[in-house]
């Protein structure tokens, strides 16, 4: 995947040139960044960097969420992965082989592999993680690894994955915090993982301070330790708005994720800001069991009287795509068929909810994220809130109970939440759209979607079938009365100071091979 600088908008620039000026009258501007764009490595030695991000809710894959994935794919390991455009790579296996039924896939490991504790990351060994991950009490990998029945070493460096059913996902499903392989000598002696992972990823925990950091070494016997050019990588909490320029500029974070309103700020004082879109997408999930929302005229008028470049020129700051569908641009799954499909129109949604015996509009109850460090969750539900007024809904803003989730969502008829993508593109559609889908409130899906998916798990992954199946699975799910109103998908952004080199935005999980600090 191509790198680029983010993009700038005319709003952003008028919203931000007085705290840019503040800043650069605050002290000499730093000197512009000199890495390229395509994140060349330049002069980078082995050293220490510290990354501004977020520190994981638990070191054990097996219990993780979300963004968990990014730091814990340093210290762990699968037998796959993916590459910084989203595309399946080979990780502890180096290729995989599928029988001719599609109901079992055998892994053929690199040889020679080590855990971090010395254990042999062999057949037996995988057999051992991914049994804990798909059997652990509470672990949130058990469901997605349910379909797996049996698992056999065949020999030293040959695994084989005996499934319940035919499907050609696993290599993606296994791709993510699903897939991270634990130490089975760590499983054994019930080790902490919580707080002390044992996995076989390029680095090494180290030290860990909850709410504080998380010191990581580098791993020299990774499979890739000549891909990882630092020594050693603190991760810390990213900075706050108002710190974020004396932060990068003092050296407390080399590396920094960044909110939209601090890019042009940041770009005005001299950093490089590189970044682009990703899996996540800002979404309102939809009950269609509600009246008048189980009626696809209401629903179509709802997504017509949002306008998703308002979203983006306002909250946003200038940065981000509009999405009508759950996957980005670039992201597998994405069709091209879907963009612009429910366009801006308040007239014509005006004219829908009059059709569908509404002419004087709807009032509705407008559910938001209420956990801590969702603001723009907020800012972007109080942005839809003045849009479709225009059209005729008149929506009751009301912050859901902070720690609710997705099982007190299913009583709301609108919820503002995000989706923060998943490996498998069939998982993901499943996790949204099927009638047991977590993010699915409305709790129930049509006849041709599930036949539509269902083909999808049965395709190879090197079919020339393949994508189209994929993209005629997304058209079944957002057709009707969709339970979702896709709205925006997230702009990942990153400040660097001038010390860190090879730096590449990625689309799913953030890496770090490459990466390195100028002396």
């Amino acid at each position: 995947m191509s790198q680029q600088l983010i993009s700038r908008s005319a709003f952003a620039r008028l919203s931000a040139a007085v705290i840019g000026t503040a800043l650069l009258g605050a002290g000499c501007a730093p000197p512009r960044q000199q890495v390229s764009a395509a994140g060349e490595a330049g002069d980078g030695q082995l050293g220490r960097l510290t990354w501004g991000w977020r520190l994981p809710t638990t070191w054990d894959s097996a219990k993780g969420v979300g963004y968990d994935v990014h730091v814990l794919s340093l210290v762990y390991s699968g037998l796959t992965r993916l590459g910084p455009d989203g595309a399946l790579q080979p990780d502890l296996a180096e290729s995989w082989t599928y029988n001719g039924t599609g109901d079992a896939v055998t892994f053929h490991l690199r040889p020679n592999l080590t855990y971090s504790d010395g254990t042999p990351v062999d057949a037996a060994a995988v057999k051992a993680g991914l049994e804990r991950s798909r059997d652990l009490p509470g672990a949130t990998s058990g469901q997605s690894l349910a379909i797996i029945q049996d698992i056999t070493a065949d020999s030293a460096t040959d695994v084989t994955l005996h499934l319940a059913e035919v499907s050609y996902q696993l290599p993606l499903l296994l791709a993510g915090l699903i897939g991270h392989l634990v130490s089975p000598a760590a499983i054994e002696s019930g080790a902490e993982l919580n707080i002390a992972p044992v996995g076989a990823g390029p680095f090494v925990l180290a030290e860990y301070v909850p709410g504080s950091h998380a010191t990581l070494r580098r791993n020299p016997n990774h499979w890739n330790a000549a891909e990882i050019l630092l020594d050693e990588l603190q991760v810390v909490p990213r900075p706050a708005e108002a710190v974020a320029y004396a932060g990068l500029r003092s050296g407390q974070y080399d590396l920094a994720h960044v909110d939209d309103s601090q890019i042009l700020p940041l770009e005005q004082s001299g950093f490089s800001v590189i970044g682009g879109t990703c899996f996540n997408v800002h979404t309102i999930e939809v009950n269609n069991r509600h009246a008048p929302f189980d009626d696809p005229r209401v629903v179509e008028a709802f997504n017509r009287a949002i306008d998703r470049e308002g979203i983006i020129e306002g909250p946003l700051f200038g940065h981000g795509e509009p999405d009508w569908q759950p996957f980005s641009r670039g992201v597998q799954g994405y069709d091209p068929e879907l963009h612009r499909r429910w366009d801006h129109n308040p007239e014509e949604a005006h004219r829908l909810l009059a059709e569908a015996g509404h002419p004087d509009g709807i009032s509705v109850t407008f559910h938001v994220i209420g956990d801590a460090g969702n603001d723009t969750s907020r800012k972007i539900a109080e942005a839809v809130q003045a849009q479709v007024a225009e059209a005729g809904f008149d929506l009751r803003l009301e912050i859901a109970p902070p720690g609710a989730g997705q099982k007190a969502a299913h009583s709301y008829t609108l919820y503002m939440y995000s989706f923060s993508g998943r490996e498998s593109p069939v998982q993901a559609l499943e996790v949204l759209y099927s009638e047991g889908g977590w993010m699915n409130i409305s709790q129930q899906a049509p006849e041709e979607f599930t036949t539509a998916l269902e083909r999808v798990r049965r395709t190879p992954l090197e079919s020339p079938d393949y994508l189209p199946h994929l993209q005629a699975a997304t058209r079944a799910a957002v057709s009707g009365a969709s339970p979702h109103a896709w709205l925006v998908n997230w702009n990942r952004a990153h400040a660097l100071n001038d010390r860190v080199t090879g730096f590449t935005h990625c689309i799913h999980t953030q890496r770090f091979e490459g990466v390195g600090v100028r002396s």
